[in-house]
């Protein structure tokens, strides 16, 4: 099913832990690790702070990760991206000049 104009889409923010350690998919992240890939709260607190002032619902912090949810246009406009529906109902980010089209969204304009 094709986006419809203004219809929400939603995108998981995963953030570097505060440790420097990386989700490699090899090592099993469990109760007594976790702590190692999780971010700082004060990281997660400013990386949720600006994307709600950019005009994202941010859902709450779970892991290394949280949700932001808008419209296509709100994506678009931040990211500076091009948005495409798939008939089934995923978006990709469009192809951009040397680029490959798909579902990662490039994070060159945020802030470090």
């Amino acid at each position: 099913m094709p986006s419809k104009k203004g219809q929400l889409i939603s995108a998981q923010v995963v953030l570097k832990s505060a440790s420097g350690k990386s989700v490699d998919g090899k090592t099993a992240i469990t109760s007594e690790n976790v702590a190692d890939y999780a971010p700082s709260p004060n990281t997660a607190a400013a990386a949720a702070a600006g994307f709600r002032e950019a005009g994202f619902e941010v859902g709450n912090m779970v892991g290394n990760s949280f949700s932001i949810t808008a419209p296509k246009s709100t994506f678009e406009k931040f990211f500076k991206i091009k948005l495409r529906a798939e008939e089934r109902g995923d978006v990709k980010v469009a192809a951009a000049k040397g680029a490959t089209e798909g579902y990662e969204i490039p994070l060159k304009v945020l802030p470090r």
